[in-house]
């Protein structure tokens, strides 16, 4: 099966600047949700949308690709997910991907949105975006995946699948750091991720490792296959160079989609070091999902 891939050389030209560097509003406020504030980023006009950042950060990492993301021509939504960036985390009964799609319902009832022109995520956030749209299918209109945790596959051997579970703590170490070491552009990834990650660790580091803890056993094979086939479109993007989300993970979830997948240049973080390339390909699923016509895109270029 053949599959897309985008590297940057391919758009960045004398013609077509990095659009990452082009200034855009990038607006905080708060909500009550349950009876407890959170902090979200909202950026943008247009329909609107929604991003989920990945593990043991929060929306403030993912400034360009956000901006990126409502250049496309949305007005996007990035709440702080329970249990980061100061989100009171969620109890143990409801510390699931079910409960945080139940949170995400909420949080998108106190900012009076109904339907979505597109529900994005990284990595973990991935995971929740799926569940989410599992779960309240009539509240979007495409899903975007990006190296999104969702496959209980950790590694394939010749005589044997072994599972994410199965994966030890010490290696998911090993490979965070050779993935920060393996991203073409360090000089942008790491200085968003240590702002995001380290206030997180000392705020709540208990609350990060029982997060931890039940991402290892996420297998959302079954709602990716659901979504596809009530018609959803669904986007599934992966980098060459992940440390953290092996390939097999990435074939599972395309696989339950029905597409071939996208794969771009970089390591796990690759959209906060490329935020130009999650630019397009968040313009191609808004096309997808009926938002975004040919005509309108010319209208606003």
């Amino acid at each position: 099966m053949s599959e897309a891939t985008m590297g940057q050389h391919d758009r960045e030209t004398a013609d077509h600047p990095d659009r990452s560097d082009v200034a855009a509003g990038f607006d905080w406020d708060e909500v009550v949700v349950d009876g407890h504030r959170v902090r979200y980023a909202v950026t943008g006009t247009g329909p609107p949308a929604l991003f989920l950042h990945g593990w043991g950060l929060r929306p403030n990492a993912y400034r360009k690709p956000i901006q990126a993301m409502s250049r496309a021509g949305c007005r996007v939504y990035a709440p702080a997910l329970p249990g980061f960036g100061g989100t009171r985390e969620l109890t143990a009964e409801h510390r699931t991907f079910s409960g945080y799609a139940t949170w995400v319902g909420r949080f998108l009832d106190a900012v009076a949105e109904d339907k979505l022109a597109l529900v994005a995520g990284h990595s973990f956030g991935g995971g929740v975006a799926t569940a989410f749209v599992y779960e309240q299918p009539w509240r979007a209109s495409a899903l975007l995946l990006a190296n999104a945790i969702g496959s209980p596959t950790w590694a394939l051997f010749p005589n044997e699948v072994r599972t994410m579970v199965e994966r030890p703590v010490w290696d998911w170490g090993r490979r965070f750091s050779t993935d920060l070491l393996n991203s073409p552009r360090l000089f942008r990834l790491l200085p968003a991720l240590l702002e995001d990650f380290i206030p997180n660790l000392l705020q709540n580091p208990l609350g990060m490792f029982r997060t931890g803890e039940f991402i290892r056993r996420a297998d959302l094979v079954h709602e990716v296959r659901a979504i596809a086939k009530w018609g959803i479109p669904v986007t599934v993007a992966w980098s060459d160079r992940d440390g953290l989300v092996p390939r097999s993970a990435f074939d599972d979830l395309r696989r339950a989609a029905g597409v071939d997948g996208v794969v771009v240049d970089g390591a796990h973080a690759w959209l906060i070091a490329d935020p130009a390339a999650f630019g397009e390909l968040a313009t191609s699923a808004l096309v997808d999902s009926g938002a975004l016509t040919t005509r309108s895109m010319l209208g606003a270029s």
